[in-house]
């Protein structure tokens, strides 16, 4: 087992489709959690009619909004993201054709398939702790500049929220990387992957949102359930004038079951179908 998550994690860190992926999820939450709402609040601050929703948007590029702006981020942008990246994870394997070479070797299937989810397991944690240092850097760079304290949150608040862009970021990660097991197919894999989570599951939460029958299917979902977690966690809901993505949520229990619960099946089904079918 060790030694397949040493192959799975020396194949991963050379390729650089992998890290391109994952510094642009780190530019892009820069861009759309700091750098945009900044903006808006530069070209709002000279209007003393707007000089309420200038310090509104100022407070969430600041450090006390560090956990609510971070975790926000994750259901709808992140999540997207990431699925790309548990698609590269295994679909260069079935792309250059060395899962055949290695299933004829000495380790088990699983084992092999094992490390790789382990590898990707630790890459999300890696784009997880990223993200919020990369923010909470900018936001102390910010609160520098506009000469406000830096009131930070409780390090278990900021602990409880990378746990939860963790387990955000698996969970869809886990998607990718069964689904290029299934189509043996990075782009495919990747192409289906953003279709479920960024259309068919937006529309069906859409439809919820008037057909009280979905509601239930609703909080079965991939993207909503990171967005109740993430509510959970105190961001804006999408409907109160948060991020996109985000749904008012008063526990975290179930929305996190629901997404430890895909990353488990996705995991375990992707190795199931890889060690049976993939037979040289």
């Amino acid at each position: 087992m060790i030694a397949s998550v040493r192959a799975a994690w020396f194949a991963d860190r050379r390729r650089p489709a992998v890290w391109t992926v994952s510094g642009t999820w780190t530019l892009l939450a820069l861009a759309f959690g700091i750098g945009i709402p900044y903006l808006v609040h530069l070209s709002l601050a000279g209007d003393p009619e707007q000089a309420e929703a200038a310090e509104t948007l100022l407070a969430t590029v600041l450090p006390g909004q560090l956990v609510t702006t971070g975790i926000g981020l994750f259901p709808l942008f992140g999540g997207a993201i990431v699925v790309i990246l548990g698609a590269l994870v295994v679909g260069n394997e079935y792309r250059w054709g060395t899962f055949n070479l290695i299933f004829t070797q000495r380790p088990r299937r699983e084992q092999v398939l094992a490390g790789h989810a382990v590898v990707l397991c630790g890459l999300t944690l890696l784009v997880a702790v990223v993200t919020f240092a990369a923010l909470a850097l900018v936001t102390a760079v910010l609160a520098m500049v506009e000469g406000r304290s830096a009131d930070w949150p409780p390090i278990t608040d900021l602990a409880g929220a990378v746990a939860a862009a963790w387990l955000i970021c698996t969970a869809h990660a886990s998607v990718g990387w069964f689904l290029a097991i299934v189509f043996r197919s990075t782009a495919t894999a990747i192409a289906i992957g953003l279709v479920w989570t960024l259309v068919l599951e937006n529309a069906i939460s859409g439809l919820a949102l008037v057909l009280s029958p979905l509601e239930v299917l609703q909080k079965l979902l991939l993207a909503p359930s990171s967005g109740a977690l993430a509510g959970a966690l105190g961001a804006r809901s999408q409907f109160d004038g948060g991020t996109p993505g985000v749904l008012e949520s008063s526990s975290a229990v179930l929305p996190a079951a629901v997404l430890l619960g895909y990353t488990v099946l996705m995991f375990g089904l992707g190795s199931w179908l890889a060690a049976r079918r993939d037979v040289s």
